[in-house]
C-alpha cells in the first residue's frame, strides 16, 4: 500500500424535510444551486446584487466558487454527490447530501457549516421549495468510505474539523471493475464519446485532464506521467466494456429553463500493466469525478479489485 497526503476531504450533510418532497430529476445542479445563493447569504457583509463592485470580493469565498470574470470556467475545489437521485420523501425523510472540498476551500469549513443550514432554511425545489434541517455534519475517515465522524450537529456548539489523514490507496489488482455511478460526459475532437466509440484512451485523457485541472488547486495532487508513457499500450487496458448512454435533465434557474444532460453510464472490467501504471490516479480519481459537469456529480465512479 502506499498513501497521499491531499487537502482533499468528503463531506456528509444529513437533512430533515420538513415536508414531502418530491425529485424527479438527477439533483446535482439543483443543490449546488441552493448552496450558492445560501453561501451568498451567509458570506455577503455587503447585501450587493453584484459581487463585482464590492471592496471585498477578493476576501470572500462566494465569487471564487459560484461566479467567473473570464470565458474560461475556472476549476472549482468542489464536488456535489447527491446520495439520492430521485424519489418522493415523506415529510420527517433524511436526505442526504455528500460534499467533496479540496485546496483551500476546506479552511472555510465553518461557513459551509453555515451555508448549508441556511440551505436548509431557504428550501430544496423548484417551484415550492421545501424546508430542511441539517441535523448532522459528517466527515469521511479513511479512504473506503466506510467510516464517518461527526462534526456538528444543532446544540454541538462549535464544528470541529477532524484532521486531515493521507489517502491510503491499496495495491493495484490484476483485474478491476470500474462503475460510472453518474453520467460520464466526455468529447472527443467537439463530438460527445458515445458507448460505441468510447477507448481507453478517452478514460486516460480524461483522467489526465482532471488531475491537470485540479492541481492548480492542490500543490500535492499528482500529475500523470508523459502522454507517450501514459497512453502507451492503452488498447490493452479495457477487458470488458458494458456501457450505455443516460439522459438527466436539471432546471437552470440561470436561464429559467431545463436543460437535458446526458453521459456514459455502466461499467468497465479493466486489467494488465496498464491498470497497475495508472491505478494511484485511478483511486483517487473516485474523489474528483471526470468529464463534463463535476461540480454537480457527474462522472463519479468506484473502482474495485475483482
Amino acid at each position: 500500500m502506499m498513501s497521499v497526503s491531499l487537502d482533499l476531504a468528503r463531506y456528509r450533510a444529513w437533512f430533515q424535510t420538513s415536508a414531502s418532497l418530491q425529485i424527479t430529476d438527477y439533483p446535482g445542479s439543483m443543490w449546488r444551486g441552493a448552496f450558492g445563493h445560501a453561501l451568498k447569504t451567509a458570506a455577503c457583509t455587503q447585501r450587493r446584487p453584484d459581487c463585482s463592485t464590492c471592496a471585498e470580493r477578493y476576501d470572500c469565498p462566494y465569487p471564487q466558487l459560484f461566479e467567473s470574470t473570464t470565458a474560461v470556467e475556472p476549476v472549482r475545489p468542489y464536488v456535489f454527490e447527491p446520495q439520492v437521485f430521485s424519489g418522493y420523501f415523506l415529510s420527517g425523510s433524511l436526505l442526504g447530501l455528500d460534499l467533496v472540498v479540496f485546496g483551500w476551500l476546506n479552511g472555510w469549513l465553518p461557513l459551509l457549516n453555515a451555508a448549508l443550514q441556511q440551505l436548509g432554511e431557504r428550501g430544496l425545489g423548484v417551484r415550492e421549495p421545501v424546508s430542511l434541517t441539517l441535523v448532522d455534519l459528517q466527515q469521511q475517515v479513511g479512504s473506503d468510505g466506510a467510516d464517518w465522524r461527526s462534526l456538528w450537529q444543532p446544540g454541538s456548539g462549535d464544528l470541529i474539523a477532524a484532521p486531515s489523514a493521507a489517502i491510503t490507496i491499496p495495491p493495484s489488482p490484476r483485474r478491476a471493475r470500474l462503475t460510472l455511478i453518474t453520467p460520464l460526459k466526455l468529447k472527443y475532437r467537439g463530438a460527445l464519446v458515445q458507448p460505441d466509440t468510447f477507448t481507453a484512451k478517452d478514460l486516460l485523457i480524461a483522467l489526465a485532464r482532471r488531475f491537470e485541472a485540479c492541481a492548480s488547486i492542490m500543490d500535492t495532487l499528482p500529475l500523470t506521467p508523459e502522454p507517450d508513457i501514459w497512453l502507451a499500450g492503452a488498447e490493452t487496458l479495457i477487458e470488458r466494456a458494458e456501457l450505455s448512454w443516460q439522459d438527466t435533465h436539471h432546471y437552470s434557474s440561470r436561464q429559467r429553463e431545463a436543460l437535458k444532460l446526458g453521459g456514459l453510464t455502466g461499467h468497465l472490467v479493466l486489467r494488465g500493466a496498464v491498470l497497475e501504471r495508472i491505478w494511484l490516479w485511478l483511486w483517487l480519481g473516485q474523489w474528483l469525478h471526470l468529464g463534463s459537469s463535476t461540480t454537480t456529480g457527474l462522472g463519479r465512479y468506484v473502482v474495485q479489485a475483482m
